[in-house]
């Protein structure tokens, strides 16, 4: 029996008989029993960090279909590459021989200048053509327009300056050492005779060390520009993409790495046909050309739409509280 908490005597009802205090351990016997809510700790559910991996099948998948609805643009350019090709067939005659006196050094850069020129443009048209179709997939009123291909030119070519800048500027710093050491050991500006071969060896390892690594970084760092400014950070696309890859900057230049490879593949089985129809007849060279154009178009197409389903899925994954 329960005792009173003010006179100790016992009680059994709500209030004690004896003193009228309230009976802190009354029950009423008709009322439902009361249940204490159960104590379960709830962890907090980390998302799980993001992969491209999966992106790349996918990816080559989707060029296909895409390449398909251009096979007009596909002539053309293929025409065009193939024009550029057969300006540098007697450039490659001449390259036996390396041009020595300036005026022979100029008139190569001259004649390199066109098959260049055109090899850009064919592979910027397919940038575009590529980078249109990603994003008519999530966006469908997607249009190019001159001033939207211009801002983009603008910002690659900033881009380029920038990594081509800052290149220089970490392969200078590798050659300071170098360039000490050799003046210390001649006591002033030395004579390519009195260079060491070694000296030379070394600055030109100090600069591909410091110069390469740079180069990478800073590539791996921007590689979503294009997306970001397609995908509306038109106002700084270069700040989108360095923020879009923290902390999945080896993500991203691994998914680009993984790029090359699928180009690489591409470009020996292309050469091996080209070789075995160059066997059997000159002019079926133009099969394995065109074969090796082929695959580097719906290559691009494939790393156009890896890199928006990348950017997109980082963007989400930087969402407020979706931090893996």
């Amino acid at each position: 029996m329960p005792f009173c908490t003010q006179c100790g005597s016992g009680v059994s009802g709500e209030r004690c008989t004896n003193c009228g205090a309230e009976n802190p351990h009354f029950r009423d016997p008709n009322a439902e029993p009361e249940i204490a809510p159960a104590l379960v700790s709830v962890e907090p559910v980390q998302s799980e960090r993001v992969r491209p991996w999966p992106l790349i099948e996918r990816s080559l998948a989707l060029a296909w279909p895409r390449l398909r609805k251009y096979p007009l643009w596909f002539v053309i350019l293929a025409a065009i590459d193939m024009l550029a090709m057969a300006y540098m067939l007697p450039m490659n005659a001449a390259l036996a021989k390396a041009p020595t006196s300036p005026a022979a050094i100029g008139h190569f850069y001259e004649q390199l200048a066109l098959p260049l020129l055109l090899t850009l443009v064919v592979s910027f048209v397919i940038r575009l053509l590529s980078l249109g179709e990603a994003a008519r997939a999530r966006m469908p009123e997607f249009r190019w327009t001159p001033r939207i291909i211009a801002a983009l030119v603008g910002w690659l070519i900033l881009a380029f300056l920038g990594v081509s800048f800052a290149a220089g500027i970490v392969s200078m710093l590798g050659f300071i050492p170098v360039i000490a050491m050799t003046l210390s050991q001649h006591g002033g500006a030395p004579t390519p005779a009195t260079v060491n071969p070694a000296v030379i060896g070394f600055a030109v390892l100090a600069m591909f060390a410091t110069m390469i690594p740079m180069m990478m970084w800073l590539g791996t760092k921007i590689a979503l520009l294009e997306p970001s400014f397609v995908l509306g950070e038109r106002s700084n696309p270069i700040g989108a993409s360095w923020k879009l890859t923290d902390g999945y900057f080896w993500e991203t230049l691994g998914f680009y790495l993984l790029y090359v490879l699928v180009a690489l593949g591409i470009l020996v089985i292309c050469l091996g046909i080209g070789k075995l129809f160059a066997s059997l007849s000159p002019i079926l060279v133009l099969v394995g050309d065109l074969m090796q154009f082929f695959g580097a178009m719906w290559l691009q197409f494939a790393v156009a739409e890896g890199m928006f389903a990348w950017a997109l899925m980082l963007r989400e994954s930087k969402l407020p509280g979706r931090q893996g």
